[in-house]
């Protein structure tokens, strides 16, 4: 559920940016798809393997993921035809993250070697980014594309800290970025594309001074977290604190928009 709200609050961003006129329910099916789709990737392996050995906790897990795939359903349909197609297209590329593609190929899109991060990253940039945009009955502009590769930037940064952590333990044949090029230039990587997503600001049709501090924001604080992200992590730091950056910068909006309203009276 974490981060189905890191997910929701790189929609409102998106929202608020574009001034997008989004329905409730997209956040609704956004939340509860993100819930739903990250347990099944991440427990799949546990409940196909331990099945009748659950513990409580897992079987939490599992009502929780069955209710938002309930909730999901339950508001699809209500959704625009352009949303409902990326949706299921999105639905469809999870499902193989985890799932073996076939007999011949038993591999997952997890398990190939080098592009593990990029589709996750992908993924989260088409939620947050083109299914608002679709859902407000717009076109995609060059503006919204620009968008889409910013956030796949900070999604890939925003893995690096696991990278690291896990680089002892992940296997040779995923080919993780650390695994390639270690630990140091995988951070300068991460910076260099930090500024990257800053600098594309001043390629947008219209540039607002809000959402430049906001990218810039996300860009100072991915960096400290990344700059001091190593092997030896402490439980909650990639798990919560990184991936609490997208909520961070919705918090940062409202505190912004908040003090410039203030100012105005």
């Amino acid at each position: 559920m974490h981060v189905a709200f890191a997910v929701l609050s790189f929609c409102v961003l998106t929202a608020y940016e574009f001034e997008l006129n989004i329905p409730i329910i997209f956040y609704a099916a956004a939340f509860c798809a993100s819930v739903a789709g990250y347990n099944f990737v991440k427990y799949f392996g546990f409940t196909k393997f331990y099945y009748r050995s659950l513990t409580t906790r897992l079987k939490y897990i599992q009502l929780v993921s069955v209710l938002s795939l309930i909730g999901f359903v339950s508001v699809f349909f209500q959704l625009q035809q352009n949303s409902q197609i990326l949706f299921v297209f999105l639905g469809l590329i999870t499902f193989f993250y985890a799932i073996p593609m076939g007999v011949k190929t038993p591999k997952n899109l997890r398990s190939i070697g080098g592009v593990k991060i990029y589709i996750i990253a992908v993924v989260w940039a088409m939620t947050t980014v083109v299914l608002p945009v679709l859902e407000s009955k717009l076109a995609l502009n060059m503006n919204h594309w620009i968008l889409v590769v910013q956030r796949t930037f900070i999604v890939i940064v925003l893995m690096l800290p696991f990278e690291i952590r896990d680089l002892d333990e992940d296997q040779v044949h995923l080919s993780t970025i650390p695994q390639k090029i270690g630990i140091k230039n995988t951070k300068i990587i991460g910076f260099a594309l930090l500024g990257d997503s800053i600098l594309l600001e001043f390629f947008k049709h219209k540039f607002s001074h809000n959402i430049f501090l906001t990218a810039c924001f996300i860009g100072v604080l991915s960096a400290v977290l990344l700059a001091k992200s190593q092997k030896q992590q402490g439980r909650y730091y990639a798990s919560f604190w990184v991936e609490s950056i997208p909520v961070f910068a919705l918090l940062f909006v409202v505190i912004l928009t908040l003090v410039q309203k203030t100012g105005s009276f």
